[in-house]
């Protein structure tokens, strides 16, 4: 009969095992997460913390994958090939009311432009027509149409007098802007800013809000069986957020290379203050999923714990 100590270092013996089946070759203390990002600047926290080695020295192996399609991202999520993603609360709510549950563990900070044509007259929001329709370029479920509706109510203006021309693919977008097949559009920094340097005229960003539905959101699993790799994740993140604020001009080559932004945006784009971690309040999250009921996108109402966890966010 095995003594104790044997079967004990049987057992122990065979945890070592699947741990290494589980994660992959070098995997920090805290394990592996694989993330999905998107060429934004709501990314370069990710960036940063990667670049500057922040996650590993918080004991999490993160292997960053970089998205242009937020259909293919989306896709990635829901079959579990990534393990979260930087996304914002309107794909969060979508996936929950498709039965494609995902969780919010931060808001990110995201920056939009709304801007117009150099053939539409309108350079100015003062100059935004009172009467008759402009055309944007945007798609109705999306987030940057959700902030084009915020940014648009505080200067007076009915968003219901938009007529959304949908574009997926942003360069697309940008595009049609500058040939004027579009009179207005709504643009994520950097490419908005690429725009305008092409002769588009910004008339508002998203630095006029509070903040932006913009989050860091993970898969069920994730959050149930990595939550150590994930608070470990976020305090990586918080250190790049400090180094990035103490000296943004000092990370732009970082930031156009492995972001995959155009290197012609390297010196002009705006880099933001970020925000530590933390999560969307109780009061953004209601405004946001009204507005998404109000328009028909939804018909039922997630509660706000049902998608927003802020279990995983360091003390």
């Amino acid at each position: 009969m095995e003594s104790m100590k044997q079967t004990a270092r049987r057992i122990a013996g065979y945890v070592l095992c699947m741990v290494m089946v589980i994660l992959p070759a070098g995997a920090g203390e805290h394990g592996y997460l694989h993330l999905g990002l998107m060429p934004a600047v709501n990314s370069i926290p990710l960036l940063v913390a990667q670049a500057e080695g922040f996650f590993e020295a918080e004991g999490v192996t993160v292997e960053l994958e970089m998205f242009r399609d937020q259909l293919y991202r989306e896709t990635s999520l829901q079959t579990g090939r990534i393990d979260g993603s930087v996304s914002d609360l309107v794909n969060a709510v979508n996936a929950w009311y498709n039965g494609f549950p995902v969780q919010v563990a931060s808001r990110t900070d995201g920056l939009f432009a709304l801007l117009t044509s150099p053939r539409s007259g309108i350079d100015s929001i003062d100059a935004w027509p009172t009467r008759g329709r402009v055309q944007l370029g945007a798609l109705q479920d999306s987030v940057i149409f959700y902030e084009a509706y915020r940014m648009l109510g505080e200067h007076g203006i009915s968003p219901d007098r938009l007529d959304l021309v949908p574009t997926f693919q942003i360069p697309q977008r940008m595009e049609m802007l500058l040939q004027g097949q579009l009179e207005a559009a709504m643009l994520p920094e950097p490419i908005a800013f690429l725009a305008a340097s092409q002769g588009a005229t910004v008339v508002l960003d998203t630095r006029m809000l509070d903040s932006t539905a913009t989050v860091m959101l993970f898969t069920p699993d994730a959050m149930r069986t990595k939550g150590s790799a994930i608070q470990a994740f976020f305090r990586a993140y918080n250190r790049a957020v400090d180094a990035v604020n103490a000296n943004p001009d000092s990370f732009r080559d970082v930031i156009v290379q492995d972001g995959e932004f155009p290197p012609p945006v390297r010196d002009t784009m705006v880099i933001p203050g970020f925000e530590r971690a933390r999560v969307p309040s109780r009061a953004e999250f209601t405004h946001l999923v009204d507005w998404m009921v109000a328009r028909g996108m939804i018909s039922r109402r997630p509660a706000y714990t049902e998608i927003v966890d802020p279990r995983y966010l360091p003390d």
